[in-house]
């Protein structure tokens, strides 16, 4: 049976904010062995929860719009929480919304893998519904913690690492010095897309990886760490691989102020922002791989409300629907126009009618 009590959920939720204030515990801290998610077809007992680092990076604004999005098309309020990549931060802010008392549907990508329990737990204990995007420990899965983690979803990170590094490769004819541009070195994401760049170079080896950085998904972090690099290595810079949008936009304006537009080729391995393909149908930028944000901001809180609203049932599905990759594809100048166009709100909700319509397979152990 569900837990619909408002008494119980209060409960639950004081014990959640106690697990999430005992460092060091929360990664196993229970209350009782909740696993369910507190049914309710009472809207003012739901708010929607988005959580991103920034609003400055256009991928994470347009997460935001899908999410907005679908929470105005069921009538749920929405909470955005801005979390500047702070892990305790992301945790706090969380933590005053749980505080509130009300069932939390939270749609959110941890700033690295190891925030991954405590959020999720936070989120169970308190009866309400969690989806979690591209980061998460190897070992720990959705049904591990029980039905309040609903899902964990991502893309396949190796596949858009290795694509967009072969494209810089044929461009540069199989020859010539590249920079590497790598998100957070702890989240999961980053890492996988780093581990794709290394299996291009290994079927390229006239590419040579002059320099790798992490710039942190970071559009400034990726513009000075370019200046710096293209003083260091001049000349022998041929081509920069970026492992989202924003540090490939941030490299091609350096580019640009060193008088190299053009000359220096740029790919990134994610993300599909606007921006980005606007710098694709221009030339400016190679290719980048579509992880339509504007579907990520909207999917989970499609699936968790499909959850609290007793259209799903999360203990009755497959594993391969508790966590798993999501469809993507390779943008280049070729195809860069269908992607262009920015969709409406009515076609975010549409989209995701079916949260499991674009399913591409589980994760690969």
């Amino acid at each position: 049976m569900y837990f619909s009590s408002r008494s119980l959920l209060g409960r639950r939720t004081g014990a959640a904010l106690a697990c999430l204030l005992v460092a060091g515990s929360i990664a196993s801290c229970s209350t009782g062995g909740a696993t369910r998610i507190a049914a309710s077809t009472d809207k003012d007992d739901l708010v929607m929860v988005t959580e991103v680092r920034s609003l400055s990076n256009p991928y994470a604004a347009a997460w935001v719009k899908g999410s907005q999005a679908y929470a105005d098309s069921v009538g749920i309020p929405l909470k955005t929480i801005v979390y500047g990549g702070d892990s305790q931060n992301a945790l706090s802010q969380l933590q005053s919304i749980l505080a509130a008392g009300k069932t939390v549907l939270l749609n959110i990508d941890p700033n690295t893998s190891a925030d991954t329990p405590a959020i999720v737990r936070a989120v169970q204990n308190s009866g309400g519904c969690a989806v979690t995007q591209w980061s998460k420990p190897a070992d720990l899965h959705p049904w591990d913690v029980g039905d309040g983690w609903a899902a964990f979803v991502t893309y396949n990170g190796v596949e858009q690492g290795q694509g967009a590094a072969d494209v810089l490769a044929d461009t540069l004819g199989g020859k010539g010095g590249i920079i590497a541009l790598q998100g957070i070195l702890s989240n999961e994401v980053s890492q996988t897309r780093d581990k794709g760049l290394a299996a291009s170079l290994a079927e390229n080896p006239g590419i040579k990886l002059l320099d790798q950085q992490p710039a942190d998904f970071d559009r400034n972090k990726a513009y000075n760490t370019i200046q710096t690099l293209l003083n260091k290595y001049g000349k022998d810079v041929n081509g920069v691989w970026a492992a989202n949008d924003a540090m490939a936009l941030g490299a091609i304006q350096a580019i640009r102020e060193a008088g190299r537009a053009g000359e220096i080729k740029v790919v990134s391995a994610s993300d599909a922002t606007p921006e980005g393909l606007e710098d694709i149908a221009s030339g400016d930028m190679l290719a980048t791989f579509t992880t339509d944000p504007y579907y990520n901001g909207a999917m989970p809180l499609a699936l968790c409300y499909q959850a609290v609203t007793g259209k799903v049932n999360i203990s009755d599905l497959p594993h391969d629907k508790r966590e798993f990759y999501v469809e993507h594809s390779l943008v280049t100048k070729d195809n860069v126009d269908q992607y262009l166009r920015e969709p409406s709100a009515a076609e975010i909700a549409a989209s995701v009618e079916d949260p499991y319509g674009r399913i591409s397979g589980p994760l690969t152990k």
